[in-house]
């Protein structure tokens, strides 16, 4: 089994040992609620580093004298020459392992939202949301163009709408995360994405508050796939995603409201 966070921040203010702590205890709990723990499993935290995110970056550039060091007191990484992954693990518990992969977040000319998933290299903003898709899939990666609150409103709604509707079959995915509240009900987009065959890919999507480190880990999907073995377990997760008919089933719960009007008022402090 593969159980996968498809929309992940690492801030500055962020505690990495929290962070990383979280995402295996997170993912080691939704593999007990689904009484799948005895067989093979493997954690994939997905990143979408903005402009001012670096943090695969900086890893790598950890590793690239040496493939396995130390990154914080708990947390170890090790390259094992799969470009744009790494391994991440605890020093106590070596054998549990996280594959940390490098992606991107881009905003588009219509001011849409694009995930860029399997990508080392950062995308430029700007360009519209045909033109990013295509550099996205042309670059290797796979493009999600992730739910956000308010962002599927309006006129960008209407783009996004007419986008799922002209897509080509297996073009690109839809993406919801655990930052959306419970009282919200689930878009439309997302039922229209079911009719017209677009997978929606879950993540976290924590926000860049302290205390979000705790969510990694706790929202996304996982698929009836052996665990991540080989040379290539990157690719390989890649591969099942952009399988025809992929079946992936989601995990989490949605935010609590008060949480979340909580959270959205610390973040207009900060701006």
């Amino acid at each position: 089994m593969i159980f996968v966070d498809a929309h992940v921040h690492v801030y500055d203010c962020f505690d990495v040992d929290l962070l990383l702590d979280s995402a295996l205890n997170n993912f080691q709990e939704v593999a007990k609620q689904h009484a799948i723990v005895h067989k093979p499993l493997s954690y994939v935290l997905l990143l979408t580093e903005g402009k001012k995110e670096n943090w695969f970056q900086n890893l790598s550039a950890t590793l690239a004298a040496n493939r396995q060091g130390k990154i914080t007191e708990r947390w170890s990484a090790v390259d094992r020459g799969e470009e744009g992954s790494l391994i991440v693990f605890r020093n106590d518990f070596p054998e549990k392992e996280i594959h940390v992969v490098a992606g991107h977040q881009v905003v588009t000319m219509e001011n849409i939202e694009v995930l860029a998933l399997f990508m080392k290299q950062g995308l430029s903003n700007g360009l519209s949301l045909h033109e990013t898709v295509d550099r996205v899939k042309a670059l290797g990666g796979i493009p999600v163009l992730p739910w956000g609150v308010g962002k599927w409103f309006g006129k960008r709604g209407n783009i996004i709408r007419k986008f799922l509707v002209d897509h080509e079959q297996g073009y690109f995915f839809l993406g919801d995360n655990g930052g959306r509240p419970r009282f919200w009900p689930t878009p439309n987009l997302f039922s229209l994405a079911d009719k017209t065959g677009v997978v929606v890919l879950s993540g976290s999507d924590p926000l860049p508050l302290p205390s979000e480190a705790l969510r990694v880990g706790s929202f996304g999907f996982y698929l009836h796939e052996n665990s991540l073995y080989g040379d290539s377990p990157t690719k390989c997760l890649k591969s099942a995603l952009l399988a025809p008919k992929v079946a992936i089933s989601p995990f989490g719960c949605l935010q609590e409201n008060r949480l979340f009007f909580l959270n959205q008022f610390r973040l207009r402090r900060l701006s």
